[in-house]
């Protein structure tokens, strides 16, 4: 067994040949060090996996490898390649040195992974000499292994998903909010859409946390709202990196619908002061579509109730400000007004929805 295996990528997803290559690094070696490379607005960066998130997701992914070590390596500041290979190798060398003696790794032997033949030479000949008392060893692997690449996942997520490593499949997440006013079924709809696609669904927070803390609908106040608000985006958020997420989430309610009731029911002093925090949570959603259902007067079993002409008016108002406030957030175009009339009719329309937004990758 060699001391040290030396495995660099950006990692734009880390996907499954990735893994294989670094399971074999950790085996073949008493220590790995799994170094995840990029700069601003790269290739993973503008797929919205930015080089921190990368960093962060492969952490998680090896979490439980004590010989295994992640490290950033931040090429925003080296001309890019081919030009930069002098710097760039430069910073590898710091960033393996800096690495070693921190963690106190032997280093009489180094066995650098690779998958592009171009690599070899250039590595070889560099750290021969850079660590001139090391047995230093390139070894290319073979990226046959899975027949994947980040480029065909980029361009393909959900067709692919299957070859991404568990931490990554976040950033490919089809998000797909419902909303909508009272008693319109918004969530027997998530249910039924989230069970049809296997996948995870989150519904209102508010009701887990005014039943939690005993709290009565008029005695809530901004800081209530508040801790509904950024409880909704935690909750939609966990989901959303959940294990049982797969290819697309399904959320009842979000941090626009806490805004507006905060914008009905709290004094405008307050809102205007919490506001600006509803909208920087709203602004890190990533929606692809916003499913909104319109004001009815029938229960989702077809059933009807009464409705006096002032809470079907309360209604129609709430629905608009729903729909102002998603033109305001600038999520117009993915916006979808359901249509049907009776609760079977609304299904198979979002049904159709989210298998535009599946396309081929669709698999049940």
């Amino acid at each position: 067994m060699r001391d040290l295996g030396v495995y660099f990528g950006t990692f734009a997803p880390c996907h499954v040949g990735h893994l294989e290559q670094i399971i074999r690094a950790k085996r073949e070696n008493k220590n790995a060090l799994v170094i995840v490379s990029g700069y601003d607005d790269d290739r993973g960066d503008k797929a919205g996996m930015s080089l921190t998130n990368r960093v962060k997701a492969m952490r998680e992914l090896l979490k439980d490898d004590e010989n295994v070590t992640v490290v950033t390596l931040d090429e925003t500041n080296v001309p890019r390649y081919p030009a930069g290979w002098a710097p760039w190798l430069d910073l590898l060398r710091d960033k393996i040195t800096s690495q070693v003696e921190s963690l106190q790794l032997p280093m009489e032997s180094v066995t650098f992974y690779v998958g592009e033949e171009e690599y070899i030479e250039p590595l070889e000949t560099y750290f021969t000499k850079a660590f001139y008392t090391t047995d230093v060893q390139i070894t290319k692997v073979d990226r046959r292994i899975t027949g994947i690449s980040g480029t065909s996942i980029r361009e393909n997520p959900i067709f692919n998903w299957d070859y991404v490593t568990r931490p990554f499949r976040r950033f490919f997440v089809k998000n797909i909010l419902v909303i909508g006013t009272a008693s319109t079924g918004k969530t027997t709809l998530v249910r039924d859409l989230a069970r049809r696609y296997s996948t995870s669904y989150s519904l209102e927070y508010s009701r887990e946390y005014q039943t939690t803390r005993q709290v009565r609908d008029d005695e809530l106040d901004i800081k209530d709202l508040h801790a509904i608000g950024i409880g909704q985006f935690e909750l939609n958020r966990k989901h959303i990196h959940s294990p049982g997420t797969r290819k697309v989430f399904f959320a009842d309610t979000d941090v626009m619908t806490t805004k507006l009731y905060t914008k009905l029911y709290a004094p405008k002093e307050d809102y205007e002061k919490i506001a600006p925090v509803f909208d920087y949570y709203i602004s890190l959603q990533t929606w692809a579509l916003i499913i909104v259902l319109p004001p009815t007067t029938k229960y989702v079993d077809d059933g009807f109730r009464d409705m006096s002409m002032a809470d079907e008016k309360a209604r129609l108002d709430m629905h608009q400000m729903f729909l102002d406030e998603i033109k305001y957030q600038g999520l117009e175009d993915r916006m979808v007004v359901l249509k049907g009339e009776s609760f079977q009719e609304k299904y198979e329309e979002a049904h159709r929805l989210v298998d535009e937004i599946l396309a081929d990758g669709k698999d049940n």
